[in-house]
């Protein structure tokens, strides 16, 4: 009998849609472990042949600690979301196609949770183009990791931006990849991140969740003034239940 491979993660984003994608193709199994109160849109998202969610998860930190847990006691193997060399080299892969198809970029601008989106774009770019980060307000943790000088612990709040919420791993490798590159992180208001999915649902007919639009919700803050244009901005997922945006267009 033929013993399939097995991963454990935790998410609560896209990378849990994207290792579930890959899981089924390669015939893995997956186990996967989400906050409680993630959006039926990303659960969705994730079902399939192989794969096991654990969805009774208090918060992000709680998932990633269970998914750890698990791993260590041979569950299968963990791949990070965020602290995984091969996981932030695939999402820097976005810059690159950004400067293929618009070489005068000025900036980019990079929804951060973990990192691994941030660090892989500045690695990517390596100088060529400025890259900022944007996170929650109701989760600072780049913020006060950059101030402190190391990876700290916060209590993260609630936002729209879910699939940014958590804290970092100790010395996670995207840390140390931004701050080396002094690429600066930005905040955003918990008012600015759900402006963010109303003007571009308004003004492009985009859908986006928090965390996708949280780049946007920088923009209407004025907080990338300063920066040189043509300012790019990333889009980064629209796994936002029908109820909540309906909430957030009528709000």
């Amino acid at each position: 009998e033929q013993v399939l491979p097995s991963v454990v993660t935790a998410s609560a984003g896209n990378h849990g849609v994207a290792l579930s994608s890959i899981t089924r193709e390669l015939g893995a199994r997956l186990t996967i472990y989400v906050p409680r109160d993630a959006p039926r849109a990303k659960l969705d998202r994730l079902r399939g042949d192989g794969i096991t969610i654990v969805a009774d998860c208090a918060d992000y930190d709680e998932a990633e600690a269970r998914a750890l847990a698990a791993a260590a006691a041979g569950d299968g193997h963990f791949i990070s979301p965020y602290n995984d060399a091969d996981v932030i080299a695939g999402a820097g892969t976005v810059a690159l196609e950004i400067l293929e198809d618009f070489p005068g970029a000025g900036v980019l601008v990079v929804p951060t949770g973990g990192g691994g989106l941030l660090a892989g774009v500045a690695a990517a770019v390596d100088g060529r183009v400025p890259v900022v980060g944007v996170e929650a307000a109701a989760n600072p943790a780049f913020t006060e990791a950059l101030a402190a000088g190391h990876t700290t612990t916060i209590v993260p709040g609630r936002s729209l931006a879910d699939g940014l919420l958590g804290n970092l791993q100790r010395d996670a490798l995207t840390f140390e990849l931004v701050r080396q590159r002094s690429i600066p992180v930005q905040l955003v208001s918990e008012e600015l991140v759900v402006e963010g999915v109303r003007a571009l649902f308004t003004h492009e007919r985009l859908v986006a969740e928090g965390a996708g639009a949280i780049a946007v919700g920088a923009l209407l803050a004025g907080g990338l003034m300063h920066l040189p244009d043509p300012l790019v901005l990333l889009v980064t997922g629209a796994n936002i239940d029908a109820p909540t945006l309906a909430r957030v267009l009528g709000s």
